[in-house]
């Protein structure tokens, strides 16, 4: 059955500046005297997808540190590629109210006072990597461009070369754009442009001892500062962020074995699945056929 005309919103009304398809709402409403299947196609429901994380800016005093690309390599890994979980991106609005007495009988007028918007806090949750190399880069990150917990100053400033001039916020912090994707990958539903971030912490770093319990992996949740932006403007932006990354036969079924040869000691070891066919063969009875 064919969507009624009209079934998208196309720009108009409240939808004017949005990115993404948006369904019309006053078409498809099912909660009436009765349903009415003939427009059940604009009762399709929003499902939320996960967020996609860019590093847009690594914090300056990287520059300063040994081989300074592979900090910002590493930074971009954990933000686009390592963390598990994103959590604390928030944009709901609050409306403030006061009420006053209406009459005698228990109704009241309320005024609207204030509106705030969410505020958000990003949290990554990370799952620790052989030797600790995540918790230590949090760690270097915090006393080379934060404050050393000993000298209660960062410690970029003991690295022989070029020096930081200021300890203004861009030299310690980074900054991102997450955004969420519609189905098709293609548009962008919601964005958030996020600066002024660092860690919080590096999480726990705790031992123990207890031979009659399993091991542990460690699980790092991570909560960062930050300033966001959000709105139509971080959506353009997100936009062209997402139309310049290409999809086309970005098909996980079409990717390659990530293994393409027998190992030679394998290949080397007697017995195997080829060799018994291969000895079948050569084993048949002559003559029956050929």
């Amino acid at each position: 059955m064919a969507r009624k005309d009209g079934a998208i919103l196309d720009e108009k009304a409240f939808a004017r500046g949005s990115n993404q398809p948006m369904l019309d709402p006053s078409m498809g409403g099912q909660f009436g005297y009765a349903p009415d299947l003939t427009s059940w196609v604009s009762n399709q429901a929003y499902v939320r997808r996960n967020l996609v994380a860019v590093l847009l800016e690594a914090p300056r005093f990287f520059q300063l540190m040994p081989e300074p690309q592979k900090w910002v390599e590493s930074l971009k890994a954990l933000i686009e590629l390592q963390a598990r979980t994103i959590e604390g991106y928030n944009a709901g609005l609050t409306v403030e109210l006061d009420e006053h007495a209406v009459g005698g009988a228990g109704e009241f007028q309320q005024e609207v006072t204030d509106v705030k918007r969410a505020r958000s806090e990003p949290s990554f949750t990370f799952t620790e990597k052989y030797g600790l190399p995540i918790q230590t880069f949090l760690s270097n990150w915090i006393t080379y461009g934060l404050m050393d917990p000993d000298t209660k100053y960062a410690l970029a400033g003991t690295i022989s070369g070029d020096q930081p001039a200021d300890m203004l916020a861009d030299w310690y912090s980074a900054s991102i754009l997450v955004f969420e994707p519609d189905p098709t990958h293609k548009k962008v539903v919601k964005s958030w442009v996020t600066t002024n971030m660092f860690p919080k912490g590096n999480g726990e770093v705790i031992g123990k001892r207890d031979l009659t319990a399993a091991s542990e992996t460690l699980t790092l949740t991570v909560e960062f500062t930050g300033l966001s932006q959000t709105g139509i403007g971080t959506n353009v932006f997100a936009q062209s962020i997402l139309d310049n990354i290409n999809t086309v036969n970005a098909n996980p079924n079409l990717r390659p074995a990530f293994i393409q040869n027998i190992q030679s000691d394998v290949t080397a070891a007697a017995d195997g699945y080829e060799k018994g066919v291969e000895d079948l063969g050569s084993s048949a009875v002559p003559g029956i056929v050929s």
